[in-house]
């Protein structure tokens, strides 16, 4: 009698693994590839960096440099000298040489110099009419702002010295004591303020510091830079590499997952990156934290799957840069990248908002000027949001016909 031969048992089932942890992988690898392209890590951290180092440094505090050569060396041009400095957004620095003050106000180190003249104290003091040089380019409109501080300086001390002369005359006090109690009186004395109101109804800002550059370089930068790493699909897709991931067990859905979130990752740590910068180097303030997480978000949303149509329509990455990188920079220039949009025509302004640019750069200015929060900007982010959309539904079906064809 046989004896029946052993049930085998069967043969394990390879696994599948899971679409998150699939395209996990995929973005992995493609961050890997993009961070070996030492071309793109130049134009994706280190230029915009140092863009907005360059211009951090340059604009400073927003204090207008003066450099003040005194050859008196009295009192009242030490106190000439005090009052300019104790102008706002005005830093005095002293110069021994007129020689150097001229080459550091031609070079643009100072926006400009005053030269006191010798006898200037004494001929104040004796009523005499006395000439204060100011060396500066006529064309900038900071000698402007010098020119008049100096002549309100001028005018004040004299002032002093005629209201002690006065004081001196009509009391018979000797002339110290009554200028000691001029400056006294004066000190004591609120200044009157001044207060501009526009006309427009809209309040001016100081939209050229490092506080607009900053986030304007950031939505300048990570759309440029996303357009050039979708670039690299084209050229992922030219090699046949992009068509034999559909080869592994993984749907197309989680194929295009793989691809989008490794262009979204990069964007965000572009971002970043630039934040961070702007932050702990500059003291950019970005305003709520929120708000500004949604907006920067959103944003890399909007590049990425810009980057992403870009990549499922070219044919190769020469193609890509080609097309992609002027017209990005193009539509930086029209959404106020470049310069704020209130300086330019409403025309200009109104087409400007044709790109997600504008919104972007509208809402970074409600945040950091008008210390506005999430609703304030819930109008720009909800235009974003609407370009996320549409333009990621386009790159989806058009990475599905590339894919699949």
């Amino acid at each position: 009698m046989s004896t029946p031969a052993p049930a085998r048992a069967p043969a394990p089932v390879a696994r599948r693994p899971s679409a998150l942890v699939a395209m996990a992988a995929i973005a992995g690898n493609q961050l890997q590839r993009a961070g070996r392209d030492r071309t793109a890590l130049f134009f994706t951290v280190v230029l915009p960096v140092t863009i907005i180092v360059l211009i951090g440094f340059s604009v400073g505090d927003g204090d207008l440099r003066v450099g003040v050569l005194d050859h008196d060396g009295s009192e009242r041009a030490a106190a000439l000298v005090e009052r300019l400095d104790a102008a706002e957004d005005m830093d005095v620095a002293t110069y021994g040489s007129l020689e150097r003050l001229r080459r550091d106000v031609r070079t643009g180190a100072a926006v400009a110099g005053v030269v006191v003249p010798e006898d200037f104290g004494a001929r104040l003091e004796a009523g005499d009419t006395t000439t204060v040089q100011v060396v500066a380019d006529p064309t900038s409109s900071g000698a402007a702002a010098v020119q008049a501080a100096v002549q309100a300086a001028v005018a004040e001390e004299a002032a002093r010295i005629a209201a002690a002369r006065f004081a001196a005359e009509r009391t018979g006090l000797a002339y110290d004591d009554a200028a000691a109690t001029v400056a006294r009186i004066s000190a004591a004395v609120a200044p009157a303020a001044v207060r501009t109101i526009d006309v427009t109804g809209e309040e001016e800002r100081d939209t050229f510091g490092v506080d607009y550059t900053a986030p304007a370089n950031l939505v300048l930068f990570v759309f440029v830079n996303t357009l050039v790493v979708g670039a690299v699909l084209a050229s992922e897709r030219r090699q046949g590499i992009v068509r034999r991931m559909l080869a592994t067990p993984h749907g197309t859905g989680t194929i295009l997952g793989g691809l989008a979130v490794a262009r979204l990752a990069f964007a965000l740590g572009q971002s970043a990156v630039i934040v961070v910068v702007g932050a702990v180097f500059f003291g950019v303030d970005w305003g709520d934290p929120l708000a500004a997480a949604t907006l920067i978000l959103l944003f890399a949303v909007v590049s990425t799957a810009t980057g992403l149509l870009v990549g499922a329509t070219v044919s190769d990455a020469e193609q890509a840069q080609a097309i992609a990188t002027p017209v990005a920079i193009g539509m930086g220039m029209l959404g106020g990248c470049m310069w704020p949009l209130a300086i330019v025509p409403d025309v200009m302004r109104t087409i400007g908002h044709v790109t997600p640019h504008a919104w972007a750069v509208d809402a970074w200015i409600e945040l950091v000027y008008d210390d506005g929060g999430f609703v304030d900007v819930l109008p720009q982010l909800a235009v974003l949001a609407g370009f996320a959309v549409v333009l990621g539904t386009l790159a989806v079906r058009r990475l599905r016909i590339a894919l699949t064809s």
